[in-house]
C-alpha cells in the first residue's frame, strides 16, 4: 500500500494511510462487527474512530455507562479498558445479545500472558467474538510524514534533511516520532527560529549522554 496523507478531515484528524494501518482501515470501511483495534500511543487510533464513525454512522463514546441502553453501533475509544470489571463482561454481552455492532480502539494487547492475568473468564470469551487487529510499528517512510504532520500541527514547516536527520537519533516508535516534532519546535524556540543539523546532533547527544 501507497503511505499517504488524507486530507478529508483537518489538524490533528488526518489519517496517514500506510501499510501499518491498511489492515485496520480495510476493517472499518467494510464495517466489520466486532472489531478490536489495538496500536501504541499517537498511533492515529482516535483520529480513525473520529473519521468512521461519521463515515460509518456510528455513536462514539470514550467511557464504559453503568446503565447499557444502546440502540445503535458504537465506537469505543478507550486505552485502558477495565479487563478485571464484571461492567465490561455486561458491555460486551451487551452488544452480543443484542445483535449490535461494537469496536473497540485500545492500546491494550493480549500478546502474552500477563496481559490476560486477571481477566473475568466469560469476558475472555466474549473477546474472542472479536476480530482483532493491530496497528504496526512505524517505519522510516511513515516515520518521516508523522514527523512532518506533527510539525505541521504547530505550524512548523522545516527542510526534510531536519527531519531525515533527527530520524537517526529516536527509536521507530509514533511516540518517538511526536517527541521528536516537540525537540524541534524547542530547538527552533530556543535559537531564534534558526535550525541545523548541528543543533540536533548536539541536543540528542545532551539528552542521550549517560550521567557519570
Amino acid at each position: 500500500m501507497q503511505t499517504f496523507l488524507s486530507f478529508e478531515s483537518s489538524s490533528d484528524d488526518q489519517i496517514i494511510e500506510s501499510n501499518e494501518n491498511e489492515l485496520v482501515i480495510r476493517a472499518l470501511q467494510e464495517n466489520k462487527k466486532y472489531v478490536f483495534i489495538c496500536g501504541p500511543d499517537k498511533s492515529g487510533k482516535s483520529s480513525l474512530a473520529r473519521k468512521y464513525s461519521r463515515i460509518n454512522k456510528k455513536k462514539l463514546i470514550y467511557d464504559i455507562p453503568e446503565k447499557l441502553v444502546f440502540d445503535q453501533d458504537i465506537y469505543l475509544d478507550l486505552n485502558h479498558l477495565p479487563l478485571r470489571s464484571e461492567n465490561f463482561f455486561h458491555f460486551l454481552q451487551y452488544f452480543i445479545s443484542n445483535n449490535l455492532n461494537l469496536t473497540i480502539f485500545s492500546n491494550q494487547t493480549f500478546e502474552d500472558n500477563s496481559s490476560i492475568s486477571g481477566i473475568i473468564p466469560d469476558t475472555l470469551s466474549r473477546l474472542k467474538s472479536f476480530t482483532f487487529i493491530t496497528i504496526n510499528p512505524p517505519q522510516d517512510q511513515l516515520l518521516f510524514l508523522l514527523i512532518e504532520k506533527f510539525l505541521k500541527n504547530k505550524s512548523i514547516i522545516v527542510h526534510p534533511k531536519i527531519i531525515k536527520h533527527i530520524m537517526n537519533y529516536i527509536q521507530r516508535t509514533y511516540d518517538d516520532a511526536f517527541q521528536a516534532s516537540e525537540a524541534i519546535n524547542h530547538l527552533l524556540y530556543e535559537n531564534n527560529h534558526n535550525i541545523n543539523l548541528s543543533l540536533i546532533s548536539e541536543y540528542y547527544e545532551q539528552i542521550q549522554r549517560p550521567l557519570s
